[in-house]
């Protein structure tokens, strides 16, 4: 696979960048998103491969119409399942009073605000600075609206530090088969440089939804017996019509990028909690579900490690019973119920276990805005000029010593020559080319992360 990969690097075309997040395409972007998803919303979900997340601005596909109180009623009433799930969780108080007709265009812009506000809005309103001051810049020298297939395979192949490992993520996916190993590979890599994920990941908190992230919709605060970082997301914070299902798209996008900085123990692999206390109808939202499986399969293989459902609920177990027998055998192995503190026990330990899920671990998920002084080296050019040189010549150190590895089939050894120093290199090259090109995450600020890389939470 190597050696496919090699002749890759230089055969393949330039790849365009489809939607970009920087200066004018952004809008451009945005009005291909809102063209392609229509009014329905399920085309972005249906393409989601080659479909745009959602430009820096934040405009939104348009809204379907509203529907009249009795279709509501009509449509929310039908379907076993929605009596199921309307029968047997928590619905929202009803019985409010009815709000003005002033209260209520106030409501509306307030919940516009809320539905459509980045975190970068958020700190402008308030009169904070601006978190990311300096401009996108490609790496390799490439281009704003293109990149090699090169480029883009060797940001995403150094996240975990060691690219070997990477590599192997795609075998394993594709059951040993080389050539479509290979174009897995090369699908991933023309979509992370289509989608722009480098930028994604350049700006940051910055262009994420201010609301989801001050809800706490999913974070890593903790590791797995395994030392995998864990993952909770609350299922009762999310809620569909609060945010766009484009919005979605970058939080995830991102939290996955991230996940990688957290995983340096597990070869990338993390582990979900899905906690479903206090969960309602509202809260199920199967777009979010889809995507998130469409994102890890067909780009991020093996990087889920198990699934946890904690959930004590007798409706969602028979529910579960009913739709268990139509996932996908090797996605379901993954899964796990888990009704209390005691179910999670062998997967994670209590004392390392958050206390809101029933474990000794005292921590309270509230968002901490990023800073323009956490992102400084950022503006540096010089400074990044000189790590960029650095990683640029390990990546051709390591590409060296990979072709005499296969010309000679002679393996690393036991003292840690050849391919291994020419690995280590290229990985203490990419953490110091790292602050210049990626804005600081809530995980620096929590002090999960370190300035080397080494993850304690």
């Amino acid at each position: 696979l190597w050696g496919l990969l090699l002749e890759e690097f230089t055969a393949s075309e330039d790849i365009p960048v489809l939607y970009s997040l920087s200066g004018p395409q952004a809008a451009a972007a945005d009005a291909t998103q809102a063209a392609a998803t229509g009014s329905s919303g399920d085309n972005d979900l249906a393409s989601l491969s080659f479909e745009p997340l959602v430009s820096i601005s934040t405009k939104d596909a348009p809204r379907p119409p509203r529907q009249q109180p009795e279709q509501a009623a009509k449509k929310q009433s039908s379907g076993w399942l929605s009596w199921a799930i309307g029968s047997g969780a928590s619905t929202p108080t009803s019985g409010t009073s009815t709000p003005t007709s002033g209260a209520q265009e106030e409501e509306d812009e307030e919940t516009k605000r809320q539905r459509t506000e980045t975190v970068q809005q958020r700190m402008a309103r308030e009169g904070l600075e601006c978190a990311v001051t300096a401009e996108f810049v490609p790496l390799f020298g490439d281009q704003l609206l293109k990149r090699r297939f090169r480029s883009g395979f060797w940001q995403a192949a150094t996240q975990i530090g060691n690219p070997d490992s990477w590599v192997l993520r795609f075998l394993r996916a594709r059951n040993w088969d080389v050539e479509k190993a290979l174009d897995m590979i090369r699908r991933t890599v023309i979509w992370r440089i289509g989608q722009a994920i480098d930028e994604i990941s350049f700006y940051g908190e910055s262009c994420l939804h201010s609301h989801t992230m001050e809800s706490g919709l999913a974070f890593a605060c903790t590791e797995d017996r395994l030392g995998n970082p864990v993952y909770i997301i609350r299922v009762r914070a999310n809620v569909a019509r609060a945010r766009s299902i484009q919005a979605i798209k970058r939080f995830l996008c991102w939290q996955i990028e991230s996940s990688q900085l957290l995983a340096t123990k597990s070869d990338g692999k993390v582990t979900m909690v899905f906690d479903f206390n206090g969960w309602c109808r509202e809260n199920i939202d199967t777009k979010l579900v889809r995507t998130l499986i469409t994102l890890l399969t067909n780009y991020y293989p093996e990087t889920l490690g198990i699934v946890l459902l904690h959930v004590d609920s007798f409706v969602f177990s028979t529910l579960w019973t009913l739709i268990s027998p139509f996932i996908d055998p090797g996605v379901k192995s993954k899964i796990v119920m888990a009704r209390n503190s005691s179910d999670l026990a062998p997967y994670i330990d209590p004392q390392l276990l958050v206390s809101e899920l029933g474990g000794q671990k005292p921590f309270t998920y509230e968002y901490v805005l990023p800073t323009a002084d956490e992102n400084r080296l950022m503006a540096d050019a010089e400074g990044r000029k000189k790590a960029e040189a650095r990683f640029v010549d390990a990546v051709a150190g390591y590409e060296q010593c990979t072709r005499q590895w296969l010309h000679t089939g002679e393996s690393d050894g036991l003292d840690g020559s050849g391919r291994a120093n020419a690995r280590e290199a290229l990985r203490q090259a990419a953490i110091n080319l790292d602050p210049y090109v990626r804005a600081r995450t809530l995980y620096h600020r929590f002090g999960f992360i370190n300035k080397d890389h080494g993850v304690a939470f």
